[in-house]
């Protein structure tokens, strides 16, 4: 064949559409860009939440102090993959006073713990129905304690129709003797397990270590010490 004959042949053939020369197996036309991507999984994005509540442990000298208490917390984030989201929560829980701290001087009291941390939470085990996840974040701990004193007695009337009963009882009248509270910067992390439900809606228990650093004090003796404190919640709830 001649050469005059070839050449429009040859351009002929790099004009042809990319769409026509772009051909899959069962001849259809493809993006030879997206065809790779076919078949990979997206990262899945949504809100979360976790509404939840159970004990919670002082330990070290917080632990000396303070009875276990109980407490609930309320959290909601965004999952930016379905390994790894961010979430935002807030802790209330209270104690009371252990009896052997205060013994002789007729004082009681009691202790209220409230947080608000930023978390980082990794899925470990996302697609399982059985879960398993670590959480771990810095937050602002504000702690409270209120000592009480029996100041007397005083007579409370009680009526309950429904119990067919009527009369005047004889109750403690305490009254405040000091109130002192603390905003202080913390630490937590812990791991968690959970359960699927239904969808994406989990059952979870969760345990997780809190470290508070306190104000600094002196005491009796020309020492100096810090009121950090130690702190396990052991929760379970619901989370999404």
């Amino acid at each position: 064949m001649r050469l005059n004959t070839l050449l429009p042949l040859a351009l002929l053939a790099f004009n042809v559409p990319g769409g026509a020369r772009a051909q899959t197996v069962s001849g259809t036309d493809a993006d030879p860009v997206a065809f790779p991507m076919q078949g990979m999984e997206v990262p899945e994005r949504h809100f979360m939440f976790n509404v939840g509540g159970g004990l919670s442990f002082p330990i070290s000298d917080a632990g000396d102090r303070f009875e276990t208490g109980g407490g609930f917390q309320l959290g909601a984030g965004y999952q930016f993959h379905r390994s790894f989201g961010v979430m935002a929560e807030y802790f209330y829980s209270g104690y009371d006073i252990r009896s052997d701290v205060l013994t002789g001087t007729g004082i009681d009291g009691n202790h209220y713990m409230q947080y608000g941390s930023l978390n980082a939470v990794w899925n470990v085990i996302p697609r399982s129905t059985f879960g398993f996840y670590v959480i771990a974040g810095p937050g602002l701990y504000y702690r409270q304690v209120e000592l009480l004193q029996l100041s007397g007695v005083a007579t409370v009337p009680y009526c309950d129709p429904w119990l067919y009963y009527c009369a005047t009882d004889v109750v403690p009248v305490a009254e405040l003797v000091g109130s002192r509270s603390s905003t202080d910067f913390g630490l937590g992390g812990g791991v968690g397990v959970t359960l699927k439900s239904s969808g994406e809606l989990r059952f979870y228990v969760e345990g997780r270590y809190h470290y508070i650093f306190g104000q600094s004090f002196d005491v009796p003796g020309g020492d100096s010490r810090k009121a950090d404190g130690q702190y396990i919640p052991v929760n379970f709830g619901i989370r999404y």
